[in-house]
């Protein structure tokens, strides 16, 4: 029987590398570098945004998209999207962990389209993955 957790990754997407200093991260993803830390209240030196502060806006960043791509198909009056993400742990470490979003949509929008936006914002591909059945799985090289 093969064991699994030695099995090579798929071809890197995104790849994250971090040396001997404290949590400064590098990553590299498409054509893009930019990094991540920890705050200084978690061991870090608080150089760039943090592992939790990428979650929110990978998920804000889809909703967003989503909600504008739909708007511009109804060829609505939508001038602006803010979302504004939170991240907590109600019962603390260990217990249920939650997202809330505010959702603000500014433009000439009736209640009808408001609502509809605010649905569609929910079925952006970001949260459908983080809140289905996702298998992570982690390979040693």
């Amino acid at each position: 029987m093969e064991d699994t957790h030695t099995k090579p990754a798929p071809p890197a997407i995104t790849t994250v590398t971090l040396g001997r200093a404290t949590y400064a991260t590098t990553i590299q993803s498409s054509n893009h570098t930019f990094n991540a830390d920890e705050p200084g209240e978690l061991g870090g030196t608080d150089t760039a945004p943090s592992p939790y502060d990428y979650l929110l806006s990978a998920l804000g960043a889809c909703k967003a998209i989503t909600v504008r791509m739909y708007a511009d198909r109804k060829e609505w009056d939508l001038d602006e999207i803010r979302l504004d993400l939170a991240h907590s742990r109600p019962e603390g470490r260990g217990g249920p962990e939650r997202i809330d979003v505010s959702l603000t949509l500014t433009g000439n929008l009736d209640d009808t389209q408001r609502a509809r936006l605010k649905e569609i914002a929910s079925k952006c591909p970001v949260e459908k993955t983080i809140s289905g059945d996702l298998t992570i799985e982690t390979y040693l090289e």
